[in-house]
């Protein structure tokens, strides 16, 4: 028998090791006869199960958003309440400031020094042929070029020798009134403002003759008439117009809607007692009798005591 030998480029042939069989990791422990099942669909349990969460997962996000804008409507609630509270507060505050003052408990207004002398020189310096610094009344009085002219005013009136020992203050006060006299000008000489320009000159000039028929009515008294007669204010003279009454022209009389009989029959005496004077009748003009009564409304602050006999029960402030 012949031998066999091995391959010329191999001294030696590899040897073969078989490894043993591996069990399976998970082996069914008793598949039982028959073919063994594979994976299958998902069970009705399952997909149930599923949607339920989605749902729930949903919800949640619904009801933390929903907690969200409940905490903001809150927060906002509660914000509003308390400017309501401080309002109420400030209101309360206002309503006993006003009380306080409509008692004449109030502390007054501090009213801005007047000079008609100091007054009329800033008019006359503002309105002088040299001067080149002029008020420009569509500014405020607080713009680079008003301020400029206030300056001005002032150190004018500073080096005159009747005002040196004038409170600058004072001066100042002039300024303001003066550029405020201008602004208003410039304002109503609007065309828009027409309306406005003609009820303001005319309550101006009701005022004046107001003011004059007081003072004149004032030197007739009789000396019982005082008690009745203290306390009168303008507001209780007849507003005089200009105008005409069956042909004749002169003053319509037009008695405050608001002024007691009392004290009109006392008007309508002191008035006699006027015209009585050729003097007086020689310088005032005709006062016609018949008019309207005023439609000015009652003053809002007036002596308490002297109301009572001067204003109309009806009507007492």
């Amino acid at each position: 028998m012949a031998a066999c030998s091995l391959p010329p480029d191999s001294a030696e042939s590899p040897r073969l090791e078989l490894e043993p069989d591996r069990p399976d990791p998970d082996p069914d422990p008793d598949p039982g006869p028959g073919p063994r099942p594979g994976p299958g669909p998902v069970s009705p349990a399952t997909e149930t199960e599923t949607k339920l969460l989605t749902c729930i997962s949903g919800l949640s996000r619904q009801i933390a958003q929903i907690e969200a804008r409940l905490d903001e409507k809150v927060e906002r609630i509660l914000a509003a309440s308390e400017v309501r509270l401080r309002l109420l507060d400030r209101i309360t505050v206002l309503e006993a400031k006003l009380s306080s003052f409509s008692g004449g408990h109030g502390l007054k207004r501090k009213r801005r020094a007047h000079s008609p002398r100091i007054a009329e020189t800033v008019r006359r310096i503002h309105n002088s042929e040299g001067n080149v610094l002029l008020y420009a009344p569509e500014q405020s009085l607080g713009s680079r070029h008003n301020v400029a002219v206030t300056s001005h005013l002032m150190k004018t009136m500073v080096a005159m020798p009747d005002f040196q020992k004038v409170d600058s203050d004072v001066i100042l006060s002039a300024c303001k009134t003066y550029f405020e006299t201008l602004r208003r000008s410039f304002r109503l000489s609007h065309p828009d403002m027409a309306d406005q320009k003609h009820a303001m000159q005319s309550a101006a000039r009701n005022r004046q003759r107001r003011q004059r028929l007081l003072d004149a009515r004032k030197t007739v008294l009789a000396p019982e008439e005082m008690e009745l007669w203290e306390a009168v204010t303008i507001d209780m003279m007849s507003d005089e117009e200009d105008g005409s009454i069956d042909g004749v022209r002169g003053w319509i009389v037009r008695p405050p809607s608001f002024r007691s009989q009392e004290l009109s029959d006392l008007c309508a005496a002191l008035q006699t007692r006027l015209e009585a004077d050729g003097k007086y009748t020689a310088l005032h003009h005709r006062r016609l009798l018949g008019g309207q009564l005023s439609d000015r409304t009652k003053p809002i602050k007036y002596d308490s005591e002297a109301a009572k006999r001067h204003f109309k029960p009806e009507c007492a402030p």
